[in-house]
């Protein structure tokens, strides 16, 4: 039977749900209830799957945190799941049965694949339907705000208006167009403006390209600066966090939360940006001080702001920030559906198949 050593991650708990038979009822129970909002039957899903998957399932899955935790199982491994932890050549050179290297995402700078080029085992990557999603509904987030959807959505009557507090006044349609005929101001367009990501991660990355098709001018600020090469490859400029801040019309988070990340965003940073911009949060609520958030939006200092992510989860029914009228929210959805999810971790997996049922030949040539 396979031995699939993977990075600990919530997700990537979904593989010991689909493979390992040794799963608790528990644990399965919850991904069922988990995915239910995207398959109705997950245990006809699990049978198709694990169809698709011959050579891989049944197999043994164990979790790994730590490196000590990755070394202690790398020499039963035959398949290694990973994120961000490091893989050299003193790792893979505990690794007799290791085939394949499968990294949860695209970046690999943390494996040393000389030395996986060296001992044959093949690094596989995945561009992760999630993460694309998670920029579609950034964008989303920037057009609402710019198109002032919030203010716009179904007013389209005359009783409509009225019930708003506004009076239908046309003009002169023998000689101009009656468009807005609701006549809101500052509506805005995103070709042209100035997107700013804090952090460049792999949604960031997916954001980039997303906003360079609307022909916005994309800034990032990361902890290790792109070189310029890097820049041209994603046609961004990194820039010092103040200039981003300084220079942002519509500013998208994109970095974990950590201690270094935690109240990020404060008062100063926020009284940074630009008068009438916006602020975009996917990424988690208490990257941004509250408080600095609401004394910006209060002073309309920001023009609005859009979060998928929340300080309490559901929002609480006396969230001040719900209050205000250019406050988007949306309940956590950003990677939905649940299919994306599902779809990466089966796309990982058959991306591991040919390895363990030896339809692979590797080859130096």
């Amino acid at each position: 039977m396979p031995i699939i050593l993977i990075e600990e991650d919530k997700i990537l708990r979904t593989i010991e749900v689909i493979l390992d038979t040794r799963v608790s009822l528990e644990r399965l129970a919850a991904f069922a209830d988990f995915n239910s909002t995207a398959v109705d039957d997950f245990p006809a899903w699990l049978a198709q799957t694990r169809q698709d998957l011959v050579g891989l399932y049944p197999s043994e899955v164990r979790f790994f945190k730590t490196r000590e935790e990755l070394l202690e199982h790398l020499p039963d491994a035959d398949v290694l799941i990973t994120e961000g932890l490091k893989v050299g050549d003193y790792e893979l050179s505990r690794a007799k049965k290791l085939r394949v290297i499968q990294q949860f995402g695209t970046h690999v700078s943390h494996i040393d694949q000389e030395s996986c080029f060296k001992r044959s085992v093949v690094v596989k990557t995945l561009r992760r339907r999630t993460n694309i999603a998670m920029a579609e509904h950034t964008m989303m987030l920037c057009l609402n705000l710019a198109r002032r959807f919030m203010h716009v959505n179904q007013l389209v009557s005359e009783d409509d208006l009225s019930r708003h507090g506004m009076h239908y006044k046309p003009y002169d349609t023998r000689f101009t167009p009656n468009a807005n005929y609701m006549r809101l101001t500052d509506l805005r367009t995103l070709y042209g403006s100035c997107i700013g990501l804090l952090g460049f991660g792999e949604i960031a990355q997916e954001v980039a390209k997303m906003a360079q098709v609307f022909g916005m001018n994309v800034l990032c600020h990361k902890a290790h600066p792109l070189t310029a090469s890097q820049e041209e490859l994603f046609g961004v400029k990194c820039v010092s966090l103040n200039e981003l801040l300084e220079k942002s019309e519509f500013l998208s988070i994109h970095v974990p939360l950590n201690e270094g990340t935690f109240d990020l965003i404060g008062e100063a940073q926020l009284m940074r940006m630009p008068k009438g911009s916006f602020l975009i949060n996917t990424a988690r609520a208490t990257i941004v001080n509250h408080d600095a958030l609401v004394k910006a939006l209060q002073c309309e200092h920001i023009a609005g702001a859009a979060f998928d992510v929340h300080y309490s989860e559901p929002v609480k029914s006396d969230e001040i920030l719900r209050r205000f009228p250019n406050f988007l929210a949306t309940p956590h959805v950003g990677g939905a559906s649940r299919m994306n999810v599902l779809i990466d971790i089966k796309t990982l997996l058959q991306n591991c198949v040919p390895f363990i049922s030896n339809q692979f030949h590797f080859s130096i040539s």
